[in-house]
């Protein structure tokens, strides 16, 4: 069975921007609490990748302040980086427009080779990015800063515990938390 694929959303995922005026930009980065911890886990049983709907740049910045932080290379240890350039826009009902993450572009031909669809998961707070691609997706919650947060302990013991699985998306991923220990 082929290692699987774990595509990691980067905002309110694994990290905030809080405002700080004198931070370049005015945003301050902070990390998710574990976020080490939970990259070092998952990284053991699966291969990682970025997909953000933040611009280059942002991703980039965010990718050089966790390895500053944690000394986990994101940047270097993903398969792939995509940021907004890979994200198609949608008009929503009240006119305006947001990034999602068609799950079709997993079916390209590089991905396609080293993995197949049913052994791709996508970790992201929002749902909408993955709306023609439910069966990859693993909700968690948006993260805002709370520093007591151990949600990434969490995720990080259910992936691994379903690593096993020979179709990773027809599980049902949606009340992962109740299936982990405390």
């Amino acid at each position: 069975m082929p290692r699987p694929l774990l595509v990691l959303d980067l905002d309110e995922t694994l990290w905030c921007g809080v405002p700080d005026s004198t931070a370049p930009g005015g945003l301050r980065l902070l990390l998710r609490p574990h976020l080490r911890e939970f990259l070092e886990g998952v990284s053991a049983h699966y291969d990682l990748a970025v997909w953000t709907a933040a611009s280059e740049d942002w991703m980039r910045e965010g990718l050089t302040q966790l390895h500053a932080h944690t000394s986990y290379d994101l940047a270097s240890a993903a398969v792939f980086l995509w940021h907004r350039g890979h994200c198609t826009v949608r008009r929503e009902e009240d006119g305006s427009y947001s990034f999602r993450k068609p799950a079709r572009k997993f079916k390209v031909g590089w991905i396609r080779e080293h993995y197949p669809r049913d052994r791709i998961l996508a970790v992201d707070d929002q749902p909408a990015n993955y709306a023609s691609g439910y069966g990859h997706l693993v909700r968690v919650s948006e993260w805002m800063g709370d520093p007591e947060d151990d949600e990434l302990l969490k995720l990080a013991a259910y992936l691994v515990s379903i690593v096993g699985e020979p179709d990773l998306r027809r599980l049902e991923k949606r009340g992962w938390r109740g299936r982990v220990e405390s």
